[in-house]
């Protein structure tokens, strides 16, 4: 499930399972969002709230659009 970037604004965040972060997968962006030490796969719900945590830090807005792409 891919997840619209804070950054590039594109739908590129994925959940990285080996790193345990949220990566955007498209090589001009590469934008990273950490989130708590999981042990699993967070929910919809905790990505989205990571991703509007971090859209408002770095773009001082909201997004809210983060609707997840199969």
């Amino acid at each position: 499930m891919r997840y619209r970037c804070p950054k590039c604004n594109r739908y590129g965040m994925q959940w990285d399972a080996r790193a345990k972060v949220l990566v955007c997968y498209y090589s001009t962006c590469n934008y990273v969002i950490r989130m708590n030490n999981h042990q699993d796969i967070p929910r919809t719900k905790q990505i989205i709230s990571a991703i509007k945590k971090e859209a408002k830090e770095i773009q001082h807005k909201n997004i809210d659009n983060i609707i997840p792409i199969a």
